[in-house]
C-alpha cells in the first residue's frame, strides 16, 4: 500500500494506492481518497504524524508481509516502532528526527461526547484539548447511515461553554470501506495527530472504560498492557512524542455514568448516536437500552418496567443478552441486581441477574489501581487524584477479583437462565417492526436529503 499526501490551506487529503497483495478481512476499499479539515498551514505537521495518520487511514488494506509506503519520510524512529508494534514494515525512511516531546505541552483528547469520553474529559488536566471527527459524507456519495452527527456537535459545543478547548474535524474517511465506517478503531485519533503540533500535545487520550480496556465486555479478563492500545499502538505513539494515556481504565461504566451524573459536565453527555439532538437520544438502539439501566442504577429513578421491557425487546438490543456472554455483562449484571434489590418486577431483568450471576458491585464501583501505574507520568498524580474523588481504590482483593473474573466457562445455572432467556424472547417479538422500518427508511430519506443541500 502506498498513500500520497496533499496538504493544502486548511485540508489535508490522503490518497490511498493499493499495490498487489493488498487485501482485507471483512472490508472493502471502495474509494481511495480521504481528506481532512486542519488548522494551520502546510509544512507545520511533523511527518511521522502524517505517515500514522495515512496509516491509520489504511491500515485494513495493509498486510504485514508487504511493505507500506508514503510520499512523506518517515523518521527511523518510527520506522522501528512501527515495526516492533503492529509489525508492519515502513519504506521511505528520511534522515530527519522523530517529533520531540513539547517543553510546554498538553494532553489531546479523542472526543465522542459520550459518557465515556466526557467523564475522561472530567478527570484529565484543565488543559487538555479534545478533538471531535465529524462524519462528512463526500460528493456524489449515496449511502445512508443510521448514525446522526448532531448530539455529538452539540455537545461539542456544551464542552466549549465549560470554558474546554474543543476542535470539530470535518472528514469523509468513514466512507473509504464497505460497510461504511472507521477503518481502524484508533483512526479517530488522526484529527488529533495532525493538530498535535499547532496545539503543543504530548498525549493522546481515548475515553475508554475498564469494561473495554480489560475485555470484560467480552466476558474474560485481558490484561491492559496486551491491549492494542499498550502493546500494538503504544510503541508507535510514544515515538511521536504522544504516549497513549487511557485515564479511566480503571473504572466501570457504573463509574462513568456517576461521573457525567454529578459533575456540570455532564450536560455534555450523550452515548446515542442516532438521536437527533443532545438531549434526545433515539431510546431504541442497545445503546440507549444500557444507559438507560446504568442512568437509573446511579440516580435511583427507575423507569417503569414496561418501558425498560420495550427498549431490550428490540431487534439488535436483545441480541446483546442472548448473546454469550451479554455485551459488557458486568454492568448489565449488576444493574439488574441493583433493580431488583429496590423491587423492580420485570421478569426479564430477574433473568439477566440469573444469567450475569452474583452481582459484582464492590469493585464496579471503585478504582481498579493498576491501571494507573500506565499513566503517563507527568499527569499520574493529577488524574489519580481527580478520580478518587468519584471512585475510592479497590482493595487487593477486589482486584483479584477483577483478574480472575471469567464468564466464558460453562455453568449449568447459567444455561438454564439463558434457556429461559430465549423462551422469554420468543413470547416478547421485537415491537413495532413495521413502524421501525418506516422510521429507518425517513432518517435515510433525511440523511440523502441532506447531503445533497
Amino acid at each position: 500500500m502506498h498513500v500520497d499526501v496533499e496538504h493544502e490551506p486548511g485540508r489535508l487529503t490522503f490518497t490511498l494506492k493499493p499495490e498487489a497483495g493488498d487485501v482485507a478481512t471483512g472490508r472493502e476499499l471502495v474509494r481511495h481518497t480521504t481528506s481532512f479539515v486542519v488548522d494551520g498551514d502546510p509544512g507545520q505537521v511533523h511527518p511521522d504524524l502524517l505517515v500514522v495518520s495515512a496509516l491509520l487511514c489504511a491500515r485494513p488494506w495493509v498486510r504485514r508481509a508487504t511493505p507500506f509506503s508514503c510520499s512523506v519520510p518517515a523518521s527511523a524512529e518510527l520506522a522501528a516502532a512501527v515495526r516492533a508494534g503492529p509489525r508492519l514494515i515502513l519504506t521511505n525512511i528520511g534522515t530527519g528526527p522523530a517529533r520531540a516531546v513539547p517543553a510546554r505541552g498538553r494532553p489531546g483528547l479523542c472526543f465522542s461526547g459520550g459518557t465515556d469520553s466526557v467523564a475522561a474529559l472530567v478527570v484529565l488536566p484543565d488543559t487538555t484539548h479534545s478533538y471531535h471527527l465529524r462524519r462528512r459524507a463526500p460528493e456524489g456519495e449515496r449511502r445512508a447511515t443510521m448514525m446522526d452527527g448532531r448530539a455529538a456537535i452539540q455537545s461539542c459545543e456544551v464542552v466549549r461553554r465549560h470554558g474546554y478547548a474543543v476542535t470539530v474535524v470535518p472528514s469523509d474517511v468513514e466512507y473509504l470501506a464497505h460497510p461504511l465506517g472507521f477503518p481502524h478503531d484508533l483512526t479517530t485519533a488522526v484529527p488529533l495527530l495532525l493538530h498535535a503540533d499547532v496545539d503543543q500535545l504530548d498525549a493522546v487520550a481515548w475515553g475508554a472504560p475498564l469494561e473495554a480496556t480489560y475485555r470484560l465486555q467480552r466476558g474474560r479478563f485481558r490484561d491492559y498492557v496486551d491491549s492494542p492500545f499498550v502493546a500494538e499502538w503504544g510503541p508507535v505513539f510514544a515515538a511521536l512524542g504522544l504516549p497513549v494515556c487511557i485515564p479511566i481504565a480503571g473504572v466501570s461504566e457504573v463509574v462513568t455514568s456517576a461521573i457525567v451524573h454529578r459533575h456540570p459536565l455532564g450536560e455534555a453527555a450523550q452515548s446515542c448516536v442516532r438521536g437527533p439532538r443532545l438531549g434526545r437520544p433515539c431510546g431504541r438502539c442497545p445503546k440507549c437500552a444500557r444507559k438507560t439501566l446504568l442512568t437509573a442504577a446511579v440516580s435511583g429513578r427507575w423507569p417503569t418496567d414496561r418501558v425498560l421491557e420495550r427498549q431490550w425487546r428490540d431487534t439488535e438490543a436483545r441480541q446483546h443478552l442472548l448473546s454469550e456472554p451479554m455485551k459488557v455483562e458486568p454492568v448489565l449484571g449488576h444493574c439488574a441486581h441493583r433493580y431488583l434489590s429496590e423491587r423492580g418486577g420485570s421478569a426479564l431483568l430477574r433473568l439477566v441477574a440469573a444469567k450475569s450471576g452474583p452481582d459484582p458491585l464492590e469493585w464496579l464501583t471503585r478504582s481498579y489501581e493498576p491501571s494507573l501505574e500506565l499513566l503517563p507520568l507527568r499527569y499520574r498524580t493529577e488524574i489519580t487524584e481527580r478520580l478518587h474523588r468519584f471512585a475510592a481504590a479497590m482493595s487487593i482483593r477486589e482486584e483479584a477479583a477483577v483478574r480472575g473474573y471469567d464468564v466464558t466457562v460453562p455453568a449449568p445455572s447459567r444455561a438454564a437462565a439463558q434457556e429461559e432467556l430465549q423462551s422469554w424472547m420468543i413470547a416478547h417479538p421485537p415491537r413495532d417492526s413495521w413502524r421501525r422500518a418506516v422510521r429507518k427508511g425517513r432518517r435515510e430519506a433525511r440523511a440523502l436529503l441532506g447531503r445533497r443541500r
